[in-house]
């Protein structure tokens, strides 16, 4: 299948197909991603089966039930499922008797499990995403969604009521429920994916398209069956599996009558949720009458948001594409530099920076070359192979499994985050004038955030980080031997963004030394004003109505000044590339300019 990064086409081939012997282990820890193998697989009575989606299904509802027992036990309490497009909450409303606790517990698991498993597919329809061009709208309600979720829901309470511990009851389960639909090889799957091209899918359409999907389900309940594909494609052998929305209990009581489910939708987040829902909680009842309203709009052609609300708080055109994931951006930059002794001389450079991240899941920065040239130093080098400013840990909003730093970008993540990681790998500086080179191996720092707002819509435009950690650093030069020097510190940063984005206000100060030799310290400090704007504009392929800018560009001013007690060990951390290695007190002005190209930017 093809993909779009951004509005560039790229032919890559999305293989995501699996066999029932290389399902994995299933793991509710956090090192499933290690030991599980997730994918599609068809079943001759159950349809395709994505095992990713079934999973993590079968988790939300194992933890349910367990969450659910004590409550319906007293009969009242609530469990606060964490945000995902929505506050979603469960209010337990009366007690149910001793006797049947367990099992009504898992009848509500399943139910409560799959509604929140259809709201997952309305906000995938209404905008919610993590990345700018990587929306989900065009994956909503295809035709393995809905069942593997539930099937998904089925086995999880199955596997909790099992004699065996639960990882190894999922194992099993599937192991037999595969036997059961049906399950056909790897390559009986794929070949039934490239037969059902033209009418479930469109491969004349490259990724993220509305029109890849043709064929989709909305079927809620409360029987859910499977979507075979045509008979002419690939037989059925025995009658298809459908499976049940649960409604009541074994006394014949509805299950709404036990609980409520909440939610309250972000509506700032999901840039395609209807006006006239915006402040309205909903529940469970109003489910069937969304999912009815996305299948008319898909049905008549996805809509183009308007500019003014495609984030939270924000308005214009400009601030759809200041965060994102950039392939490639460009810089350059020029003024003066002076030190203590008052000398003051010209300088300027530029810079490229092959990928560029600026999520709210964190910063970062692969393969960055700096190149500056002053009259009294030459040309100056620098060279990053991977920093960043801080990456956050992420809780999964709802299994609340905890992922590290950088793999959290891939996935969703609760926001509140307040402890991160940041550092660089692989930095060096060469200094043409005096033959210096400078080689820092790793930078390193934890990352604390006194807003708590790591993983959420406001990091977008405020941030304050407190960094502390440390670096190895190694000097040579022509008139002095090689040296080793470790340095510790700490440092402060912010960054202000206008509602618009257009303005953005940087800065950071700091302190580091050589632990070993106190004197040997530096003092840094930088601040940062740039105005943002967009460069040109032209139509997408594959997304009628739709204009992406050529590039985003930026203006600025930039000032620093950092003192170092011995100038000829000096390497820039916070303040501009490139600092005098022979007066202690440097002080740079300068006018800076990038951009970068928004064909390369996801």
């Amino acid at each position: 299948m093809p993909i779009h990064l951004g509005a560039t086409h790229v032919p890559v081939v999305i293989a995501g197909v699996i066999s029932t012997s290389g399902v994995g282990r299933h793991s509710y820890a956090v090192d499933g991603e290690l030991t599980e193998n997730n994918g599609f697989l068809y079943t001759r009575r159950g349809g395709f089966v994505d095992l990713g989606h079934t999973r993590d299904y079968a988790d939300i509802a194992a933890y349910l039930a367990t969450r659910l027992r004590p409550l319906l036990a007293r009969g009242a309490g609530t469990i606060d499922l964490g945000p995902k497009g929505a506050e979603r909450i469960v209010r337990v409303l009366r007690a149910v008797p001793a006797e049947d606790v367990a099992r009504t517990s898992d009848l509500i698991a399943i139910r409560v499990t799959f509604h929140l498993s259809v709201w997952a597919e309305l906000v995938q329809y209404y905008g919610l995403t993590k990345f700018r061009a990587a929306e989900e709208i065009y994956s909503s309600f295809t035709p393995d969604d809905l069942y593997s979720n539930l099937l998904g829901a089925h086995l999880g309470v199955a596997a909790l009521e099992s004699a065996l511990p639960y990882d190894h009851a999922m194992d099993l389960a599937l192991s037999t429920t595969f036997e059961r639909l049906g399950a056909v090889s790897q390559a009986e799957t794929r070949r039934t994916l490239d037969q059902l091209a033209g009418r479930w899918w469109s491969p004349k359409h490259a990724w993220p398209s509305y029109q890849i999907a043709i064929r989709r389900s909305y079927v809620m309940g409360p029987k859910v069956p499977p979507t075979l594909a045509p008979a002419d494609v690939i037989a059925t052998e025995g009658d298809p599996v459908v499976l049940t929305v649960p409604q009541t209990d074994d006394q014949g009581i509805p299950l709404p009558e036990y609980y409520a489910l909440a939610i309250e939708p972000h509506a700032h987040e999901l840039i395609r949720f209807p006006r006239e829902e915006m402040g309205k909680p909903l529940g469970e009842p109003d489910l069937p009458r969304l999912t009815d309203e996305v299948r008319r709009a898909i049905e008549a052609g996805i809509p183009n948001p308007p500019p003014e609300r495609l984030e939270a708080g924000i308005h214009g055109s400009v601030a759809h594409y200041v965060t994102g994931i950039r392939l490639l951006e460009l810089s350059g930059l020029g003024g003066v530099q002076g030190s203590g002794e008052g000398n003051v001389r010209g300088m300027g450079g530029g810079g490229l920076e092959l990928v560029r991240g600026d999520t709210r899941g964190g910063d970062f920065g692969v393969l960055k070359i700096d190149v500056m040239h002053a009259p009294e130093r030459g040309l100056m080098a620098g060279f990053t192979f991977f920093q960043s400013d801080a990456l956050w840990f992420c809780h999964d909003p709802e299994t609340r499994e905890l992922r590290p730093p950088l793999v959290s970008l891939l996935g969703p993540c609760a926001p509140g985050e307040w402890f991160g990681l940041g550092g660089a790998i692989g930095e060096a500086i060469l200094d043409g004038g005096t033959g210096r080179a400078a080689l820092r191996p790793i930078r390193l720092a934890g990352v604390l955030n006194p807003l708590g707002n790591g993983q959420s819509a406001s990091y977008d435009a405020v941030r304050l980080l407190l960094h502390l950690g440390g670096a190895l650093e190694h000097i040579w030069s022509e008139d002095r031997e090689g040296r080793t020097i470790p340095r510790t510190g700490g440092s402060l940063s912010f960054l202000v963004r206008s509602p618009s984005r257009q303005v953005e206000l940087r800065g950071a100060t700091g302190y580091r030394l050589d632990p070993a030799k106190p004197r040997d310290g530096v003092f840094e400090s930088d601040v940062r004003l740039s105005y943002n704007f967009v460069v040109g504009r032209s139509q997408v392929a594959g997304r009628p109505g739709e204009l992406v800018p050529f590039g985003l560009g930026s203006v600025g001013l930039r000032g620093s000044y950092s003192y170092w007690a011995r100038p000829q060990n000096a390497f820039p951390e916070l303040a501009a590339p490139f600092v005098s290695v022979d007066q202690p007190g440097t002080w740079q002005l300068l006018l800076t300019a990038t951009l970068g190209l928004q064909k390369l930017t996801f």
